[in-house]
Parts: C-alpha cells; structure tokens; sequence
C-alpha cells in the first residue's frame, strides 16, 4: 500500500493543499497540533486582499479549484485617518477586499477548508506532532519579522472600517478597527520598532474612540500573531519536501496581508505533488509580487505623516481599488528600486527561514 501524503499543519495553506490533493485521488494526512484548527488566529476579522490585480479574490479561489462557501464580506468604504487629525473616507466600485475569519469558528475560512478536506477523504490527526519527514510543510512562520497585537470584541459600532495612518503612533506599520454585524476587530501591526507595540495600541485606541465615539467594548479577547517574509528560490527543498504558505516564506511585505498568496501557493504545490510543477507560473503569481511589495515598503517606510496624508487625500478622490491596483502593479521600475532595495536591506548574518530562502531582510538589533 502506497504511504498517505502527509502534511504538517492544519492551517490555511495546509488545508488548501490537503483539498486539492484529495480531490484528485491522493490519499492526505493533515497533522495538526492544535485541536480544533484556526492556527494562531483568534477568530476576529481578516483581510482577503482583493488590489493587487484585476481579477476578484473569490474568483481566484474557484478557479483554483479551492471552496468559497465561508463567510466572505465585500468592503467598497473605509475610513482612512492620518496623523494630521485628517479624517479621509475612501470608496470604490467593486470591493477592495473582502473580510473572512480565521480560526476555527462556524463561518471562518479554517472552518470551510476542514469541512472540505474531510469530505474529500483527507485524514485529520487533531493535537498530534507531524512526523519529522511530512511530504508536505504548512507549519507558518519560522520568525517574526512582523507583529499584531489585537483585540476581538462585540460592540454596538455600526459597521467601520477605520484605518490609522500615523508613523509618529505605528512607526512603520497601521491601526485598523473593523466592526462588522457586531463583530469588532482592532489591532495594530508593525514590521520594526516592535518594542513599541503597547504603546502604540494604546495611543490608536484612544484615536479610535475619540473618531468613532462611546461604542460598547464586550467579551473582549486579547491575542498577537506575527509574520515572516522571506523570497523564495522555490517551494521544493534539496530533498524534496514541499513548503507551503509562510512556511515557505510566501507573504505580502506591503501590509502583511498573506491569505491570497497563501492559497496560490497551495495550488501550485499541490500541482507540484502531482508532478505538474509549474515554474513561470510559481514565479509570475508569487516571486514577482512579492518582490513588489518590497520596493513598496521601503518608500511605505519613508512617507511620514504629510505623505500619509498626501496619500490618504489621494485615495478618497478616486476610486480605492482602481488605485491599489495601480500602485502595486508589478513594473519594471518596481523591480529595479526592488533590487536596490534588497541589496541594502539584505540579511548578512545569516537567517532563520531556512533553505528555501533567498532573501530576507536585516533583522532589528
């Protein structure tokens, strides 16, 4: 009898990647520590980023082959606040993203993803460590190169989504609160001065409160994550185990949005399993946007409080998702600042992410 394919971690890339598999025939085992599934996530509001080119996420999704039926919420308004005290309101035709939940709520994308896996024949080993040499790796990240703390909660709020734009409050990062059907998501999520975080939580808060008024604050958890980023030479190491997901590095550098890419990755490592690697493809959907990202988070880094303002003065004047398009489009500009950029913020001393790094930024000492 042929050995079941293994793959450590039950979260959203490996997951994605059990179902994909699974519907093609192959016999998938899914190795998750956690009982339950949802990874490190809390349950709160995420963001399925729907800017970084023409077609729409869920779109994406069924063309890859992956299930759409959890709870997806198209966002066309938002409310951008810098540091200036300018309160901006940005909007756009179609959504600019779509808000999911992770974790293993009744709704959550975690959620869809187990109902599928088992019911395409996938094996769950709930609390259970993965074996040492699992085909497959969907174990996150493997350092934090960026941090969230964040705050799930019920409130009275109509819906909001409110984002803060303050370096001088998150140096390089943002605040966001979302309060959608009642449910309420507020964090704050930077890539450097991470020793700030608190403060910088506590100074977005009482922004928020001070825009937004007197909203109910109830059942309130308090959780953090973090993220990796890292390039990629591929998603097979030297001794052909596959990666998936952050364990391969794969993120957005820009905002820290990964969930789109996350699941691209699933698609193409599945069709690598099943012997239909495709390298264009794996460097034309993921290497080439990341490395975007880059060059866009190094000018991000150097706006400061009159450019976040030019900027979110900019937003509301045209549509929002035409402009995030536009802005994150790969060109060959971006891939030249993209490579000076990483030639200087390069890591020297060795990294973390393992083999399949090929670059990474400096880590804060």
């Amino acid at each position: 009898m042929t050995q079941p394919l293994r793959v450590a971690g039950g979260g959203l890339s490996g997951l994605a990647t059990a179902v994909l598999l699974a519907r093609e025939g192959v016999a998938v085992e899914v190795y998750d520590r956690r009982v339950g599934g949802g990874g490190r996530f809390h349950g709160g509001w995420q963001v399925l980023e729907n800017g970084t080119g023409a077609e729409d996420a869920l779109d994406e999704l069924r063309r890859l082959g992956l299930p759409t039926d959890f709870e997806a919420i198209p966002v066309r308004s938002a409310t951008f606040l810098d540091g200036l005290g300018g309160r901006h309101e940005v909007a756009s035709r179609e959504p600019y993203s779509y808000f999911i939940r992770r974790g293993g709520g009744e709704g959550s994308l975690d959620a869809a993803l187990r109902r599928h896996a088992v019911a395409a024949g996938v094996v769950l080993h709930e609390g259970a460590a993965a074996p040492a040499d699992a085909d497959v790796d969907a174990t996150g990240p493997r350092q934090a190169d960026g941090v969230a703390r964040e705050t799930v909660f019920a409130s009275d709020l109509d819906d909001t989504v409110a984002v803060l734009f303050d370096p001088a409050v998150t140096p390089t990062g943002y605040a966001y609160l979302f309060c959608l059907g009642g449910r309420a998501t507020f964090g704050v999520a930077q890539v450097r001065r991470t020793g700030r975080l608190r403060a910088a939580r506590d100074e977005a808060w009482a922004r928020f409160r001070a825009e937004l008024g007197g909203f109910a604050v109830r059942d309130a958890r308090e959780g953090g994550q973090f993220m990796n980023f890292s390039l990629p030479r591929s998603l097979r190491d030297r001794r052909g185990r596959w990666h998936v997901g952050e364990a391969a590095g794969v993120q957005d550098f820009l905002y820290g949005l990964g969930n789109r890419l996350a699941l691209r990755s699933a698609r193409l490592v599945a069709d690598g399993v099943l012997g239909r690697w495709d390298e264009a493809r794996f460097r034309r959907e993921v290497l080439r946007p990341m490395r975007a990202t880059v060059a866009l988070r190094f000018a991000y880094e150097r706006l400061g409080r009159r450019g976040f303002a030019a900027f979110c003065r900019a937003a509301a004047r045209r549509d929002f998702r035409d402009l995030l398009v536009a802005v994150q489009r790969p060109r060959a500009a971006s891939r030249l600042l993209a490579g000076l950029v990483m030639a200087a913020w390069r890591e020297r001393d060795g990294c973390r992410h393992g083999e399949l790094c090929t670059w990474c930024r400096e880590r804060e000492r």
